[in-house]
């Protein structure tokens, strides 16, 4: 069976509270990405030096590091949970990936995230069918709830979005969606094919 998707950007008006949450999501998820490059560049550099023997750990897993911040940094720091689970989460992945394209050869040594680059995006998967609900002029996101469209009826009305992340940059919100478009739909042009 064939699944057509299409990413679509636009930008969006959130309230002022909105504003604030993702403001500060987007700084805990940042802030938790470079907590696991900073733990994993310190194991890197004691491993170099052979200060760890075969039993210990060499690299940690985004999946172990959750833990740790769910454990530890969260009873500590108790504004972690002011972002969104699966959004910690996926900054904690990305920051695996950036590790594992460095350990294959295929990029650089992983980067502190910087606050004045705004490179963090907030991501959310659909979990429940109430997630990313799209009108004509606003659309429902997880834990951020419905929030206006600055450009109406640019995003395809009532499709199945797969998932999404909100981005800020400049000093502007905005929000990226994968959705699932129908053969016959207007939006089908040039769209990515998955097996």
């Amino acid at each position: 069976m064939k699944i057509l998707l299409k990413a679509f950007k636009t930008e969006i008006a959130p309230t002022k509270e909105q504003r604030q949450k993702i403001i500060c999501s987007i700084g805990v998820a940042r802030f938790l990405y470079n907590q696991y490059i900073a733990y994993n560049k310190k194991l890197y550099k004691m491993y170099q030096r052979g200060l760890l023997d075969c039993h210990q750990k060499h690299f940690v897993t985004a999946n172990d590091f959750d833990k740790y911040v769910n454990h530890n940094l969260k009873i500590a720091l108790p504004w972690i949970n002011d972002c969104a689970s699966k959004a910690c989460k996926k900054s904690l992945v990305n920051a695996e990936v950036a590790f594992k394209r460095f350990f294959y050869g295929l990029s650089g040594f992983p980067k502190f995230k910087k606050k004045s680059k705004q490179d963090i995006k907030l991501y959310f998967p659909k979990n429940n069918k109430s997630d990313w609900k799209i009108w004509r002029h606003k659309l429902m996101i997880p834990s951020i709830k419905q929030v206006r469209l600055k450009e109406f009826g640019y995003l395809p009305v009532n499709a199945n979005v797969i998932n999404g992340a909100i981005s800020y940059i400049a000093g502007k919100f905005y929000v990226s969606v994968v959705v699932d478009i129908d053969k016959k739909s207007k939006y089908n042009k040039d769209l990515k094919v998955s097996y």
